[in-house]
């Protein structure tokens, strides 16, 4: 039986959202918008376009995404490549783990490309994944399955034999639409997540084992 699993990487491979939350409420003042906490956790997972184009819609903005995104994208990149990146807690000893039990391992991120490969390569984990699929390559962004199906595709297996971990509602969501299994992360940083469609939600990486996810691949 195939074994592979797809990361997120915001908020599961690297502890990437107070970064993330820091730069949009930065954006969001220079808008004149006033977005709460719960609001704003609503939009986590969710692909850059389809957030902006959700703040647009329930604001009544007139910009146009395309130049949201370019603020965006400007924005973060620039403070990523100022800034110390963390991988959170047990995840590098996890995908190290996996990989040398011969799992096959990729990430599958709402963020843009460039984005990807900056966290990827503070976080020293790149060589142990085989594809990097944004929101960027696919029609439709995380709730929508497209990423993960993106990955079940290049490797031109059933998407049932993967499983995914994630720690928002709408990456779980997209990952039980995708068909695949999914494992919830509790990442405090990620804010009031519902990961109860999860087949397994965990509080910490060291509660994941290969035999775990093996079994939770044959589901």
């Amino acid at each position: 039986m195939p074994k592979n699993v797809i990361f997120d990487m915001d908020g599961v491979l690297v502890d990437s959202e107070p970064l993330h939350t820091e730069l949009e409420v930065i954006l969001f003042e220079k808008l004149g918008i006033n977005i709460t906490s719960a609001y704003h956790d609503q939009l986590k997972g969710m692909s850059p376009f389809g957030m902006w184009k959700k703040i647009k819609k329930d604001f009544g903005l007139k910009t146009p995404v395309e130049e949201f995104l370019e603020q965006e994208e400007q924005l973060k990149t620039s403070e990523i490549r100022k800034r110390d990146i963390n991988t959170n807690p047990g995840v590098s000893e996890l995908v190290r783990n996996l990989y040398e039990s011969d799992f096959r391992l990729s990430v599958g991120s709402s963020s843009p490309r460039e984005i990807i490969s900056l966290f990827m390569e503070k976080s020293g984990l790149t060589a142990y994944f085989d594809h990097f699929v944004s929101s960027e390559d696919v029609e439709h962004g995380k709730p929508e399955p497209d990423i993960f199906l993106k990955i079940s595709d290049l490797y031109k297996i059933s998407s049932s034999q993967f499983v995914v971990i994630e720690d928002s509602h709408n990456g779980v969501l997209a990952a039980k639409a995708a068909g695949m299994s999914c494992v919830g992360y509790r990442n405090l940083n990620s804010g009031e997540q519902d990961l109860s469609s999860a087949d397994l939600v965990i509080d910490d990486f060291e509660e994941l084992t290969p035999e775990i996810l093996r079994k939770l691949n044959q589901k």
